[in-house]
């Protein structure tokens, strides 16, 4: 019984090349494949939206990390791809959201705009989200999406994250009665009592499904939300989630988009404001 994951060969060639239309994901991804490093918080980010949203096994990002960084380490690369693929010792309690996450990490756009330099001229609150700019700030910034930037791989992150969220119940809820704690809703791992070097009471520690082999069945953290799912494959939402989207400012952003939205006049200064500045910041250097 294996879990279901896509082989969508174009979506991973796209994740690897840095052409998702994800800015922040992309820019990640270039980064990595023009210097052989990216920082751990780009890491986790790009992981997610492989495992996460792509739905393409982890085992497709360790080999990538292991081919392309020039810190790759066996151990370390293979424990922390497992646990993010939602099969490790333990599982990470987080899902990186694409756009979000950039909000944290990259408010202002510094980060995407050097290593996409086609997205450079965009203001500040598209820069992230360049399929929401207007044509015309699209055509003033020289952004011509599916040409010079890609259109975005996926269009709908929820209904990604949902089928990914459905395709790890299915699988749980098939192993459950060997692999899942009845009691606590973790998963089970089985390992081999010789490698502790004792002699355990079989009954007390075996999987009756196990019962011919000596194994202890370790339970490993779990994340909540697939306790959840599992008990409640129904459910439309999940107290549980693990994608973090909170970020510094949402309503202060929520209030200019508004603005910029209804108001040509505020969108045009905030445009003007922004050249300006990022103007300034090239003088300086």
């Amino acid at each position: 019984m294996f879990q279901r994951w896509s082989e969508n060969k174009a979506d991973l060639k796209a994740w690897q090349k840095g052409n998702t239309g994800y800015p922040l994901v992309d820019a990640a991804m270039r980064e990595l494949w023009l210097t052989g490093w990216m920082n751990n918080y780009m890491r986790h980010v790009v992981a997610s939206f492989l495992i996460s949203y792509l739905h393409i096994h982890w085992i497709e990002g360790y080999n990538w990390f292991q081919d392309t960084l020039v810190d790759a380490d066996v151990a370390i690369n293979a424990m922390m791809w497992q646990n993010g693929g939602m099969s490790g010792l333990d599982q990470w309690n987080f899902v990186m959201h694409p756009v979000d996450a950039a909000m944290t990490c990259d408010p202002r756009g510094d980060y995407v705009r050097q290593w996409i330099p086609a997205l450079s001229s965009l203001p500040d609150e598209y820069i992230h989200t360049p399929w929401k700019c207007p044509a015309s700030q699209l055509r003033r910034a020289g952004v011509h999406l599916g040409q010079n930037y890609p259109v975005c791989i996926i269009t709908d992150l929820e209904a990604a994250r949902e089928k990914s969220l459905q395709d790890v119940v299915a699988i749980r809820k098939m192993c459950e009665t060997e692999f899942v704690d009845s009691k606590t809703g973790n998963d089970l791992v089985p390992i081999p009592l010789v490698r502790f070097g004792k002699n355990v009471e079989q009954q007390e520690l075996c999987s009756p499904c196990l019962a011919t082999s000596p194994t202890l069945m370790l339970p490993v953290i779990t994340r909540r939300e697939f306790k959840y799912k599992t008990a409640n494959p129904d459910a439309k939402g999940n107290p549980h989630s693990a994608v973090l989207k909170g970020y510094r400012s949402r309503k202060r952003d929520e209030a200019i988009a508004y603005a910029n939205q209804k108001q040509f006049l505020a969108s045009t200064m905030n445009e003007y404001v922004q050249r300006q500045e990022r103007l300034l910041k090239l003088a300086d250097l």
